[in-house]
């Protein structure tokens, strides 16, 4: 601990109570507390479970706490301590779990060492913050009652008071709630498929705002990996963003949709973005949520005549086929090269695969562009089919090959009966398709980067994101 025993008998309920003592160590405080009185429950393990945040070679993971046995647990506990406490801990999954066990007045002492290097600095000031979201207030020890302040800290919480909104990490039996809530929304159904592509195996995460054990708030978000300026990095991609038609009035600092959308910055940020419309962005700029960096617009193009193309050709992408695979990788890479002063999401074969011919309900068609007579891969389109037009959602090319991938869109366009071609593209990038002959429209379709942890990363966002419709959840 990083505190005296003295002290700390100070915060905890009197003996006999029941302490949880979480511990990775095998020190001697659970046998201390037990010679004072105490009942304690000692976890020395993480568990397997739905609040992991999976580890990556750019992201690193969240574990849930293990717990004592049901009949234990069922008990309840007077106090938990939790030692060794780190941002490897699902901070809101946790609060959900001590909501659970502690009853009114319950004590959490969170004690742990300061890590080398975090993802956000002040990742232990934005757990206590969501720790008073979930209902525990901070009774923190004074400063001189702390040991070995400069490597460690000590942070006391005690369960205070019953949120009037509860903000829970989301699992997979939220489903049904969840769904009920998109359908107020959105107007239309949201399928089991649709929301374990977009979330199962780790590829995202949520957080709901409840009342009265309604679901009444809804925040998510996928995992993206990025390149940023040229360096992996990874960001939360804001989706599904839904309150409740009868709690919109509650758009305040201290109202559900702030408080999901707080605490989803502060466990998944500090990178984040999205696609808000118009009122959503300046609802979230007014609440200091986003920052805006960019905008997407649409540019258009008449179809062209189906006939053949001298230079180059188009063929479909075969999905089982690895050397197809590897040249999509090979233009990724080439791709990337030429975006090392920008921010993109990584487009290999991993990613499309799953983006575009994993999808549960759209079909997309994939197609090579390549040399007529060499066979030489220049890029590759990814195409849908909209009432009379043709959606480009996604290209992986160099960009110098842009103009010969938007003439055998528009072909293809025109082989297929269709009136237009049109494409989202970032503004700032919108050139490079206006200069094959496009059209250029406004969309009112904002670009965010997440300021409310204040992280000066988020500012390279500006102006430079390469983000076209592939990029969004719901094209």
């Amino acid at each position: 601990m990083h505190t005296s025993n003295a002290v700390l008998m100070r915060f905890l309920p009197p003996a006999p109570a029941r302490i949880l003592h979480f511990t990775l160590s095998t020190d001697n405080l659970s046998a201390w507390l037990e010679a004072q009185g105490y009942q304690v429950s000692v976890a020395r393990k993480f568990q397997e479970g739905e609040s992991i945040q999976s580890p990556t070679h750019t992201r690193q993971g969240m574990d849930q706490i293990g717990w004592p046995a049901a009949e234990d647990a069922a008990k309840g506990f007077g106090a938990a301590i939790l030692q060794g406490f780190s941002n490897r801990i699902h901070p809101l999954a946790l609060f959900n779990q001590l909501d659970r066990l502690l009853p009114m007045d319950g004590v959490v002492v969170l004690d742990g060492e300061y890590p080398l290097a975090a993802r956000m600095p002040h990742w232990l000031d934005h757990a206590v913050a969501i720790g008073a979201r979930c209902g525990f207030d901070e009774q923190s020890p004074e400063p001189d009652e702390v040991l070995n302040a400069d490597s460690g800290f000590v942070r006391v919480l005690r369960k205070s008071v019953v949120p009037r909104w509860q903000i829970r990490h989301v699992i997979s039996d939220d489903f049904s709630n969840i769904a009920t809530l998109f359908h107020e929304v959105f107007g239309h159904p949201l399928s089991r498929d649709l929301w374990v592509w977009k979330y199962g195996q780790g590829r995202g995460n949520a957080a709901t705002a409840a009342r009265n054990g309604v679901t009444i708030a809804h925040y998510g978000g996928m995992y993206r990996d990025i390149l940023l300026c040229g360096t992996p990095e990874w960001a939360f991609q804001i989706c599904d963003v839904m309150v409740q038609p009868e709690e919109r009035g509650v758009m305040t600092r201290k109202g559900p949709f702030l408080l999901t959308a707080a605490t989803s910055a502060e466990i998944y940020g500090p990178l984040g973005f999205g696609f808000p419309n118009a009122r959503a962005m300046l609802v979230a700029e007014k609440m200091g949520l986003y920052a805006e960096v960019g905008q997407l617009v649409s540019v258009t193009w008449p179809s062209s005549a189906p006939g053949y193309r001298w230079r180059t050709r188009a063929r479909a992408l075969n999905a089982h086929n690895e050397s197809d695979h590897a040249e999509v990788d090979a233009l990724w890479v080439t791709m990337a090269q030429d975006l090392q002063q920008d921010v993109v999401g990584v487009r290999d074969w991993n990613y499309l695969e799953h983006r575009y011919v994993h999808h549960p309900h759209n079909h997309y068609e994939l197609l090579m562009v390549t040399m007529r007579w060499s066979g030489e891969p220049l890029g590759l389109l990814v195409l849908r089919r909209v009432e009379n037009a043709c959606e480009l959602l996604d290209v992986v090319a160099p960009l110098k090959n842009i103009p010969l991938l938007i003439d055998q869109a528009r072909r293809v366009t025109g082989l297929w009966g269709l009136a237009s071609l049109y494409c989202w593209i970032t503004k700032n990038q919108a050139q490079r398709f206006i200069d094959c002959g496009g059209k250029e429209e406004a969309i009112n379709i904002s670009i965010p980067t997440s300021c409310w942890t204040d992280d000066p990363r988020a500012h390279l966002f500006k102006n430079r994101w390469w983000l076209m419709a592939g990029d969004t959840d719901f094209r």
